[in-house]
């Protein structure tokens, strides 16, 4: 196996990779029920709120937060995107490789 760098990583036993690849595979089969389960609470929240607008929020579980004003400290911030960043590495990587 080759890491991105073009370092060889350690061997790992088979049993190790597959009890790691599971337990990777729990946690996103975890965060992505529970992140559907948050989504359908806040549509029902915002559907109970136009048919109901006085009292919307009984038994809801789930707050949406939103700023009402723009943080100040936060005026120059810029997102970083990361996808892209490792999109020009592994092109980088590519090309070194290519040219050596």
């Amino acid at each position: 196996m080759t890491a991105m760098n073009g370092k060889r990583l350690p061997s790992m036993p088979m049993r190790h990779q597959t009890e790691t690849l599971s337990q990777h595979l729990d946690l996103i089969k975890y965060i992505y029920d529970s992140w559907n389960t948050v989504s359908r609470e806040l549509d029902m929240c915002h559907n109970q709120a136009h048919s109901n607008s006085s009292n919307y929020r009984n038994g809801a579980t789930v707050t949406y937060y939103q700023e009402r004003e723009p943080n100040p400290q936060l005026k120059d911030f810029e997102p970083f995107n990361l996808e892209a960043w490792w999109g020009q590495r592994v092109v980088q990587t590519i090309t070194r490789n290519a040219s050596s």
